[in-house]
């Protein structure tokens, strides 16, 4: 078998030699592409990153060389360096001024204002910049790492602080300075003629516009102001409700208005409320007619005092033996805002009008009613005592005598004197007389008002009542009755009373020169 195998295998090989004359050519061999030199080269960069990033992270500490922070250099920094050369940057940052302007719009003339970033309350995240900064070339890519490290070699690391403007009152106001309303429209009067103001629109300045143009600014400071145009605002008023207000302003100022009171009157002329009209709004969207109170004030301060008194107290009037009652007066003061609102509705109706002017009633501290309520119908005493003309002491008698004059003593009540008239001072109308202290006669200011004294001691003991307090003098005085009469001084000794009856005590004092 084996020989008819190789016969076989022979015979196949002598079938495939080539024929005579023709030359064999040896087959081709390809050759293999570098892809094991691209391999290796990779490898031993990798090898070489391997080995170079651990050496880079183990020698730099802190921030990398060559990191730019808001174009400062803040390369091989400490942590706390670091940290401290952020606080400078936002120091400096915050500290400069930036302009911003925007330019007239409809009914909203150009703005424009000047702020700081420290106004703004600007501020740099100090934590979160630091820790961007120090994250450089410590990543846990370790190529972006290795990246890192070779550029802070070679070249330098541009970081961006992490800051803000806070949503806060300064922004809102900073906004709200430069925006503008729409002007709603209204009248305007030229003396009595009036002609139509038409509504424009305002302007308004967003804050997240303000804020994004402001951070722009500070991070990139260049000498142009910031220019902000705004967002147009239309009002929500029309022509038509502008020109139905003018009607309206016609028809009041087409006659006059007088408001009266007790045969006296207050007359406006066509040009007095055409000077006081004004348009106001309504609500968030109507127009209309207002006379400002303040307005009405100025023009009513002279001509409106003839209806303006204050309120009189009710009083007791004694004629002999009987008392009556004088009626309380209330007072009346006029009210800017009642007269405005009154002025103007008069003033809306057709041709000239004439009203009973309304104001504020002020009520007497004593009324009428009170009065009647003390009951005090008659006199229950009176006593006189007598002096010579002209002297000191007449002077302190009779200024006693006024201040006393009129006193109410209410049923249950006490009255003091002392406490009643007060110091006896020059200032309160008292002079110097001489006056008895520790037996002995001195001068003093409002000498000789024992005199006084007396007299009401007396007019107390005939009608009955109550002695809480009172001294004899120090000795006897022919001019007063034996044992009824009383010296008063300061602060003691005192004279005092209590109206111990269901009915007030009116104390009534008159005299003479003598």
């Amino acid at each position: 078998m084996w020989a008819q195998i190789a016969s076989t295998l022979d015979t196949q090989r002598m079938s495939q030699r080539p024929a005579a004359g023709r030359v064999r050519r040896p087959p081709r061999r390809r050759v293999p592409k570098p892809v094991g030199i691209a391999v290796l080269s990779l490898v031993g960069l990798i090898l070489l990153g391997a080995l170079l990033l651990p050496g880079f992270r183990l020698v730099r500490h802190g921030s990398l060389p060559n990191v730019v922070l808001a174009s400062t250099d803040v390369g091989s920094l400490s942590d706390e360096d670091l940290r401290s050369a952020i606080d400078e940057i936002q120091e400096a940052r915050a500290a400069d001024n930036i302009g911003i302007r925007r330019p007239a719009s409809g009914a909203a003339k150009a703005a424009s204002t000047e702020v700081t970033g420290a106004d703004l309350r600007y501020r740099i995240d100090v934590e979160a910049t630091a820790e961007r900064i120090l994250t450089r070339g410590r990543q846990g890519n370790p190529f972006v790492a290795l990246w890192d490290q070779l550029r802070a070699t070679f070249s330098t690391i541009e970081v961006e602080p992490v800051d803000d403007l806070p949503d806060d009152e300064a922004l809102t106001e900073t906004a709200r300075a430069l925006s503008a309303p729409p002007f709603f429209g209204g009248v305007e009067f030229e003396g009595t003629k009036t002609r139509p103001a038409y509504p424009e629109p305002g302007v308004v300045v967003g804050e997240n516009e303000l804020r994004e143009r402001v951070l722009d600014s500070i991070r990139d400071p260049g000498d142009e102001s910031i220019l902000i145009d705004g967002t147009p605002i239309d009002p929500p008023t029309t022509n038509e409700e502008v020109d139905a207000l003018v009607a309206q302003a016609e028809l009041a100022v087409d006659g006059r208005v007088a408001l009266t009171l007790a045969g006296r009157a207050l007359v406006f002329s066509p040009e007095d409320i055409a000077s006081l009209l004004k348009t106001q709004r309504e609500g968030q969207t109507g127009l209309v007619l207002h006379i400002p109170p303040r307005a009405v004030k100025g023009l009513i301060d002279d001509r409106g005092s003839v209806f303006e008194s204050e309120a009189v107290d009710a009083r007791f009037e004694v004629s002999g033996d009987s008392v009556s009652i004088v009626r309380d007066q209330p007072g009346f003061e006029l009210e800017p805002k009642l007269t405005a609102r009154q002025l103007l509705n008069a003033a809306s109706r057709d041709g000239s009008a004439e009203e009973r002017i309304k104001g504020k009633k002020e009520k007497a501290d004593f009324t009428t009613a009170d009065a009647r309520a003390l009951k005090i119908k008659e006199r229950v005493s009176t006593f006189t005592t007598y002096h010579a003309c002209c002297e000191p002491r007449v002077a302190n008698i009779h200024r006693i005598a006024d201040i006393v004059d009129g006193a109410i003593v209410e049923p249950g009540d006490s009255f003091s004197l002392n406490d009643y008239v007060g110091l006896r001072t020059q200032a309160n109308g008292f002079v110097p007389a001489p006056s008895i202290r520790d037996g002995k006669f001195v001068e003093e200011v409002g000498g000789g008002i024992s005199q006084f004294a007396t007299t009401i001691f007396n007019a107390i003991f005939f009608g009955g009542y109550d002695f809480l307090v009172y001294q004899p003098h120090s000795y006897y005085i022919s001019r007063y009755p034996p044992g009824r009469e009383a010296t008063i001084s300061t602060p003691a000794p005192d004279l005092a009373f209590l109206n111990d009856s269901d009915a007030g005590v009116y104390i009534d004092t008159s005299y003479t020169e003598t």
